[in-house]
């Protein structure tokens, strides 16, 4: 399945409604209860203009702490890890296995030696650390993926597990941050932005919010 809006904003609302009304009610490990459609391809075409909406909105809604637009930032560009969590995006990106910057030693070289590239590519699974039974977490955003079309820098992103009523506001939020800075040190506009979610679901416990973001 396929949704293409304009604006972060418009495919949000639409992959919500979709899988409100479409998605198979499952019960995961944890004895959740939510519906869930399968391989979601999201794509945004001009996400620069509205990419903070979801999280005012989430915000907004003041059931629950919803972290702000610079702590989104800091922990998704942070490069240290923390021992408070199984892992951090930041370090995987940054300064993947202690031992190389993925944007900074990789990304942007190569886009820059070789604009047509198909080879950028930012992995954040570690099969190592993550490839265990007895791991309880491990990174929802398995891979990122640049290309140069049109002399604009599109992003694209696979996700196992989209939680996408509390997860994608923020995902999107941050490979944006991600996208716009790669494509300032390339010195070339951002293009799209495309998700492709493995499992997008929504919670049933959010069942109430969502229909609220939904009549809005």
């Amino acid at each position: 399945m396929e949704i293409k809006k304009d604006t972060s904003l418009e495919a949000w609302k639409q992959t919500l409604k979709t899988i409100m009304e479409k998605g198979q009610s499952i019960i995961d490990e944890e004895k959740r209860q939510s519906k869930e459609i399968l391989n979601i391809i999201i794509k945004i075409r001009h996400p620069e203009q509205d990419i903070t909406t979801p999280i005012e909105i989430m915000r907004s809604l003041k059931k629950w702490v919803y972290p702000d637009l610079e702590e989104l930032r800091d922990v998704f560009f942070k490069k240290e890890a923390s021992s408070l969590y199984y892992y951090t995006y930041g370090a995987r990106i940054f300064n993947y296995s202690h031992n190389l910057d993925q944007v900074e030693e990789y990304v942007i070289p190569l886009l820059k030696k070789d604009p047509s590239t198909r080879r950028a590519a930012i992995i954040l699974y570690h099969p190592v650390i993550d490839s265990k039974i007895t791991m309880k977490e491990n990174p929802s955003l398995v891979a990122i993926f640049f290309k140069i079309r049109k002399n604009k820098l599109d992003t694209t992103t696979v996700l196992r597990s989209n939680d996408m009523f509390i997860g994608w506001p923020a995902n999107i939020y941050q490979v944006y941050l991600l996208q716009k800075y790669i494509a300032s040190q390339l010195g070339i506009e951002t293009g799209n932005i495309t998700t492709i979610s493995h499992s997008a679901h929504i919670f049933e416990e959010y069942k109430k919010e969502v229909e609220e973001i939904l009549r809005e």
